[in-house]
Protein backbone atom coordinates (compact mmCIF):
# COMPACT_ATOMS: atom_id res chain seq x y z
CA UNK A 1 0.00 0.00 0.00
CA UNK A 2 1.30 3.43 -1.00
CA UNK A 3 1.91 5.99 1.72
CA UNK A 4 1.11 9.68 1.35
CA UNK A 5 4.78 10.55 0.91
CA UNK A 6 5.30 7.91 -1.77
CA UNK A 7 2.21 9.20 -3.62
CA UNK A 8 3.65 12.71 -3.55
CA UNK A 9 6.99 11.40 -4.79
CA UNK A 10 5.27 9.57 -7.66
CA UNK A 11 3.24 12.64 -8.59
CA UNK A 12 6.36 14.80 -8.51
CA UNK A 13 8.27 12.32 -10.65
CA UNK A 14 5.49 12.12 -13.25
CA UNK A 15 4.57 15.79 -13.48
CA UNK A 16 7.73 17.79 -12.82
CA UNK A 17 10.31 17.73 -15.62
CA UNK A 18 12.63 20.49 -14.41
CA UNK A 19 15.35 17.93 -13.66
CA UNK A 20 15.44 16.73 -17.29
CA UNK A 21 18.23 18.13 -19.52
CA UNK A 22 15.78 19.06 -22.29
CA UNK A 23 13.63 21.09 -19.88
CA UNK A 24 16.67 22.86 -18.45
CA UNK A 25 17.77 23.76 -21.98
CA UNK A 26 14.28 24.98 -22.89
CA UNK A 27 14.09 27.07 -19.70
CA UNK A 28 17.31 28.87 -20.58
CA UNK A 29 16.28 29.29 -24.23
CA UNK A 30 12.79 30.61 -23.40
CA UNK A 31 14.20 33.01 -20.78
CA UNK A 32 16.62 34.53 -23.27
CA UNK A 33 13.94 34.71 -25.97
CA UNK A 34 11.49 36.36 -23.57
CA UNK A 35 13.95 39.05 -22.48
CA UNK A 36 15.02 39.75 -26.06
CA UNK A 37 11.44 39.81 -27.35
CA UNK A 38 9.97 41.87 -24.52
CA UNK A 39 12.65 44.55 -24.61
CA UNK A 40 12.99 44.49 -28.39
CA UNK A 41 9.30 44.82 -29.19
CA UNK A 42 8.68 47.48 -26.54
CA UNK A 43 11.62 49.40 -27.96
CA UNK A 44 10.26 48.92 -31.49
CA UNK A 45 6.84 50.25 -30.51
CA UNK A 46 8.48 53.18 -28.73
CA UNK A 47 10.55 54.02 -31.81
CA UNK A 48 7.83 53.37 -34.40
CA UNK A 49 5.33 55.59 -32.58
CA UNK A 50 7.80 58.39 -31.78
CA UNK A 51 7.56 61.78 -33.44
CA UNK A 52 10.87 61.24 -35.19
CA UNK A 53 9.69 58.12 -37.02
CA UNK A 54 6.41 59.81 -37.97
CA UNK A 55 8.43 62.21 -40.09
CA UNK A 56 10.08 59.45 -42.14
CA UNK A 57 9.33 60.28 -45.75
CA UNK A 58 7.50 57.66 -47.77
CA UNK A 59 7.33 54.94 -45.13
CA UNK A 60 4.35 56.02 -43.01
CA UNK A 61 2.24 53.08 -44.26
CA UNK A 62 5.08 50.64 -43.60
CA UNK A 63 5.57 52.14 -40.13
CA UNK A 64 1.89 51.61 -39.26
CA UNK A 65 2.06 48.00 -40.44
CA UNK A 66 5.26 47.41 -38.46
CA UNK A 67 3.44 48.67 -35.35
CA UNK A 68 0.80 46.00 -35.95
CA UNK A 69 3.53 43.38 -36.42
CA UNK A 70 5.21 44.43 -33.16
CA UNK A 71 1.86 44.15 -31.32
CA UNK A 72 1.48 40.58 -32.64
CA UNK A 73 4.99 39.73 -31.51
CA UNK A 74 4.52 41.26 -28.07
CA UNK A 75 1.35 39.18 -27.57
CA UNK A 76 3.28 36.01 -28.38
CA UNK A 77 6.15 36.94 -26.06
CA UNK A 78 3.97 37.97 -23.09
CA UNK A 79 1.21 35.34 -23.33
CA UNK A 80 2.50 32.28 -25.16
CA UNK A 81 6.12 32.01 -24.05
CA UNK A 82 5.65 31.95 -20.24
CA UNK A 83 2.72 29.52 -20.24
CA UNK A 84 4.26 27.25 -22.88
CA UNK A 85 7.40 26.99 -20.76
CA UNK A 86 5.32 26.52 -17.59
CA UNK A 87 3.41 23.62 -19.11
CA UNK A 88 6.72 22.09 -20.20
CA UNK A 89 8.13 22.27 -16.66
CA UNK A 90 4.91 21.04 -14.98
CA UNK A 91 2.94 18.83 -17.35
CA UNK A 92 -0.43 19.18 -15.59
CA UNK A 93 -2.54 22.14 -16.72
CA UNK A 94 -3.10 24.54 -13.80
CA UNK A 95 -4.00 27.71 -15.71
CA UNK A 96 -7.75 27.21 -16.07
CA UNK A 97 -10.08 26.55 -18.99
CA UNK A 98 -9.91 30.10 -20.37
CA UNK A 99 -6.14 30.06 -20.86
CA UNK A 100 -6.34 26.50 -22.19
CA UNK A 101 -8.27 27.96 -25.11
CA UNK A 102 -6.71 31.43 -25.19
CA UNK A 103 -3.00 30.54 -25.31
CA UNK A 104 -3.10 28.30 -28.43
CA UNK A 105 -5.54 30.74 -30.05
CA UNK A 106 -3.24 33.69 -29.27
CA UNK A 107 -0.30 31.86 -30.81
CA UNK A 108 -2.27 30.93 -33.93
CA UNK A 109 -3.92 34.32 -34.47
CA UNK A 110 -0.63 36.17 -33.89
CA UNK A 111 1.19 33.99 -36.42
CA UNK A 112 -1.65 34.47 -38.91
CA UNK A 113 -1.79 38.24 -38.39
CA UNK A 114 2.01 38.46 -38.66
CA UNK A 115 2.28 36.70 -42.00
CA UNK A 116 -0.72 38.56 -43.45
CA UNK A 117 0.77 41.86 -42.25
CA UNK A 118 4.04 40.92 -43.95
CA UNK A 119 2.07 40.30 -47.13
CA UNK A 120 0.50 43.76 -46.97
CA UNK A 121 3.94 45.30 -46.31
CA UNK A 122 5.37 43.46 -49.34
CA UNK A 123 2.58 44.74 -51.59
CA UNK A 124 2.99 48.25 -50.19
CA UNK A 125 6.73 48.30 -50.85
CA UNK A 126 6.29 46.89 -54.37
CA UNK A 127 3.86 49.64 -55.34
CA UNK A 128 6.01 52.26 -53.60
CA UNK A 129 8.83 51.29 -55.96
CA UNK A 130 6.78 50.57 -59.07
CA UNK A 131 4.35 53.49 -58.84
CA UNK A 132 5.03 55.85 -55.90
CA UNK A 133 2.14 58.23 -56.65
CA UNK A 134 -0.34 55.37 -56.92
CA UNK A 135 1.01 53.85 -53.72
CA UNK A 136 0.32 57.06 -51.79
CA UNK A 137 -3.30 57.10 -52.97
CA UNK A 138 -3.76 53.37 -52.32
CA UNK A 139 -2.16 53.16 -48.89
CA UNK A 140 -3.75 56.06 -47.04
CA UNK A 141 -3.95 56.03 -43.25
CA UNK A 142 -7.65 55.11 -43.32
CA UNK A 143 -7.07 52.23 -45.74
CA UNK A 144 -4.15 50.94 -43.71
CA UNK A 145 -6.30 50.86 -40.56
CA UNK A 146 -9.05 49.10 -42.51
CA UNK A 147 -6.51 46.59 -43.83
CA UNK A 148 -5.24 45.89 -40.31
CA UNK A 149 -8.84 45.28 -39.18
CA UNK A 150 -9.36 42.87 -42.09
CA UNK A 151 -6.11 41.06 -41.21
CA UNK A 152 -7.24 40.48 -37.62
CA UNK A 153 -10.75 39.48 -38.70
CA UNK A 154 -9.48 36.90 -41.20
CA UNK A 155 -6.99 35.59 -38.65
CA UNK A 156 -9.72 35.24 -36.03
CA UNK A 157 -11.97 33.32 -38.42
CA UNK A 158 -9.22 30.94 -39.56
CA UNK A 159 -7.96 30.27 -36.04
CA UNK A 160 -11.33 30.09 -34.23
CA UNK A 161 -11.47 26.25 -34.38
CA UNK A 162 -8.33 26.11 -32.24
CA UNK A 163 -10.08 27.97 -29.41
CA UNK A 164 -13.12 25.70 -29.75
CA UNK A 165 -11.27 22.38 -29.89
CA UNK A 166 -8.78 23.03 -27.09
CA UNK A 167 -10.13 21.89 -23.76
CA UNK A 168 -9.06 20.40 -20.45
CA UNK A 169 -9.16 16.64 -20.03
CA UNK A 170 -8.75 14.51 -16.91
CA UNK A 171 -6.11 11.79 -16.77
CA UNK A 172 -6.40 9.39 -13.85
CA UNK A 173 -3.53 7.55 -12.20
CA UNK A 174 -3.75 5.04 -9.38
CA UNK A 175 -3.62 7.60 -6.61
CA UNK A 176 -4.33 10.97 -8.21
CA UNK A 177 -5.96 12.73 -11.16
CA UNK A 178 -4.56 15.58 -13.22
CA UNK A 179 -5.89 17.97 -15.87
CA UNK A 180 -4.17 18.42 -19.21
CA UNK A 181 -4.92 20.86 -22.02
CA UNK A 182 -5.28 19.21 -25.43
CA UNK A 183 -6.86 19.67 -28.81
CA UNK A 184 -9.72 17.19 -29.17
CA UNK A 185 -10.80 16.80 -32.77
CA UNK A 186 -13.38 14.26 -33.90
CA UNK A 187 -11.82 13.70 -37.36
CA UNK A 188 -10.62 16.82 -39.14
CA UNK A 189 -7.43 17.70 -37.23
CA UNK A 190 -5.05 16.67 -40.03
CA UNK A 191 -7.10 18.40 -42.74
CA UNK A 192 -7.32 21.59 -40.67
CA UNK A 193 -3.57 21.64 -40.00
CA UNK A 194 -2.87 21.08 -43.70
CA UNK A 195 -5.21 23.99 -44.48
CA UNK A 196 -3.35 26.26 -42.03
CA UNK A 197 0.00 25.14 -43.43
CA UNK A 198 -1.06 26.02 -46.98
CA UNK A 199 -2.96 29.25 -46.19
CA UNK A 200 -0.67 30.69 -43.51
CA UNK A 201 2.71 29.38 -44.62
CA UNK A 202 3.12 28.05 -48.16
CA UNK A 203 1.07 30.65 -50.05
CA UNK A 204 2.13 33.79 -48.10
CA UNK A 205 5.82 32.86 -47.98
CA UNK A 206 5.90 32.04 -51.70
CA UNK A 207 3.99 35.22 -52.58
CA UNK A 208 6.14 37.44 -50.36
CA UNK A 209 9.42 36.04 -51.68
CA UNK A 210 8.20 36.44 -55.26
CA UNK A 211 7.08 40.02 -54.81
CA UNK A 212 10.27 40.72 -52.85
CA UNK A 213 12.28 39.50 -55.84
CA UNK A 214 10.28 41.75 -58.18
CA UNK A 215 10.78 44.71 -55.85
CA UNK A 216 14.51 44.06 -55.61
CA UNK A 217 14.85 43.74 -59.37
CA UNK A 218 13.34 47.20 -59.78
CA UNK A 219 15.48 48.72 -57.04
CA UNK A 220 18.81 47.21 -58.08
CA UNK A 221 18.08 46.66 -61.76
CA UNK A 222 19.48 49.82 -63.26
CA UNK A 223 17.60 52.97 -64.38
CA UNK A 224 20.40 55.05 -62.81
CA UNK A 225 21.18 56.78 -66.09
CA UNK A 226 17.66 58.24 -66.13
CA UNK A 227 18.70 60.69 -63.39
CA UNK A 228 22.10 61.60 -64.80
CA UNK A 229 20.77 64.84 -66.27
CA UNK A 230 19.37 66.06 -62.93
CA UNK A 231 21.06 68.78 -60.90
CA UNK A 232 23.25 67.64 -57.95
CA UNK A 233 20.61 68.47 -55.33
CA UNK A 234 17.93 66.42 -57.12
CA UNK A 235 20.39 63.56 -57.62
CA UNK A 236 21.22 63.57 -53.90
CA UNK A 237 17.51 63.53 -53.00
CA UNK A 238 16.84 60.65 -55.40
CA UNK A 239 19.87 58.73 -54.10
CA UNK A 240 18.67 59.15 -50.50
CA UNK A 241 15.17 57.91 -51.34
CA UNK A 242 16.58 54.98 -53.30
CA UNK A 243 18.78 53.91 -50.39
CA UNK A 244 15.83 54.12 -47.98
CA UNK A 245 13.70 51.96 -50.28
CA UNK A 246 16.53 49.45 -50.66
CA UNK A 247 16.93 49.21 -46.88
CA UNK A 248 13.21 48.65 -46.39
CA UNK A 249 13.17 46.01 -49.15
CA UNK A 250 16.02 44.18 -47.39
CA UNK A 251 14.13 44.38 -44.11
CA UNK A 252 10.94 42.90 -45.59
CA UNK A 253 12.80 40.00 -47.24
CA UNK A 254 14.66 39.39 -43.97
CA UNK A 255 11.36 39.30 -42.03
CA UNK A 256 9.84 36.84 -44.53
CA UNK A 257 12.88 34.53 -44.50
CA UNK A 258 13.01 34.66 -40.71
CA UNK A 259 9.33 33.71 -40.53
CA UNK A 260 9.83 30.86 -43.01
CA UNK A 261 12.82 29.38 -41.18
CA UNK A 262 11.30 29.80 -37.70
CA UNK A 263 7.89 28.23 -38.28
CA UNK A 264 8.62 25.46 -40.81
CA UNK A 265 9.94 22.93 -38.22
CA UNK A 266 6.78 23.22 -36.06
CA UNK A 267 4.45 22.88 -39.04
CA UNK A 268 6.36 19.80 -40.22
CA UNK A 269 6.44 18.28 -36.72
CA UNK A 270 2.70 18.77 -36.16
CA UNK A 271 1.77 17.34 -39.56
CA UNK A 272 4.10 14.40 -38.99
CA UNK A 273 2.58 13.69 -35.58
CA UNK A 274 -0.93 13.90 -37.05
CA UNK A 275 -0.03 11.39 -39.76
CA UNK A 276 1.46 8.87 -37.32
CA UNK A 277 -0.81 6.68 -35.24
CA UNK A 278 1.98 6.21 -32.70
CA UNK A 279 4.53 9.02 -33.09
CA UNK A 280 8.11 8.12 -32.21
CA UNK A 281 9.55 9.38 -28.94
CA UNK A 282 12.26 11.46 -30.62
CA UNK A 283 9.61 13.31 -32.64
CA UNK A 284 7.61 14.11 -29.50
CA UNK A 285 10.79 15.23 -27.72
CA UNK A 286 11.81 17.43 -30.65
CA UNK A 287 8.47 19.24 -30.97
CA UNK A 288 8.96 21.54 -27.90
CA UNK A 289 12.19 22.83 -29.46
CA UNK A 290 10.40 23.42 -32.77
CA UNK A 291 7.73 25.37 -30.89
CA UNK A 292 10.40 27.43 -29.13
CA UNK A 293 11.95 28.27 -32.51
CA UNK A 294 8.58 29.37 -33.88
CA UNK A 295 7.79 31.56 -30.88
CA UNK A 296 11.30 33.03 -30.93
CA UNK A 297 10.50 34.49 -34.34
CA UNK A 298 8.61 37.18 -32.41
CA UNK A 299 11.78 38.00 -30.46
CA UNK A 300 14.01 38.26 -33.54
CA UNK A 301 11.78 40.47 -35.70
CA UNK A 302 12.85 43.74 -34.00
CA UNK A 303 16.44 43.05 -35.06
CA UNK A 304 15.34 43.29 -38.70
CA UNK A 305 14.04 46.82 -38.16
CA UNK A 306 17.66 47.98 -37.94
CA UNK A 307 17.72 47.82 -41.75
CA UNK A 308 15.81 51.10 -41.71
CA UNK A 309 18.60 53.49 -40.79
CA UNK A 310 16.36 56.27 -39.46
CA UNK A 311 14.53 53.88 -37.13
CA UNK A 312 17.85 52.50 -35.94
CA UNK A 313 19.12 56.00 -35.19
CA UNK A 314 15.88 56.79 -33.35
CA UNK A 315 16.36 53.67 -31.24
CA UNK A 316 19.91 54.74 -30.35
CA UNK A 317 18.65 58.19 -29.30
CA UNK A 318 15.94 56.66 -27.08
CA UNK A 319 18.43 54.18 -25.61
CA UNK A 320 20.89 56.99 -24.80
CA UNK A 321 18.16 59.03 -23.10
CA UNK A 322 17.12 55.96 -21.10
CA UNK A 323 20.68 55.36 -19.88
CA UNK A 324 20.98 59.05 -18.95
CA UNK A 325 17.77 58.88 -16.90
CA UNK A 326 18.91 55.70 -15.12
CA UNK A 327 22.31 57.24 -14.39
CA UNK A 328 20.70 60.45 -13.08
CA UNK A 329 18.49 58.38 -10.76
CA UNK A 330 21.50 56.85 -8.99
CA UNK A 331 23.57 60.04 -8.85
Amino acid sequence: QLTASSCCDMESMLLWTIHEPSTIALTIMYSLSFLLGFIGNLMSLRVLTSRRSRRLAGVSATRSLLVNLAVCDLAVVCVCMPITLGSQIYTAWVYGDLLCRAVPFTQAISVSASVLTLTVISVNRYYSVRSPLRARSMFTRRRILATVAVVWTLSSIMCAPIAVMNRRREISFETFTILVCQEEWPQLRLKYNVLLFVMLYCLPVTFNLTIGFLTGRRLWGGRKSTFADLDPRSQALHSSRLKTRQKIAKMVVCLVLLFAVSWLPLYVADLWIDCEQRPSSWLLQTRPFAQWLGLTNSSLNPICYCFIGDLYRSAKVIRTRYYQKVAAFFI
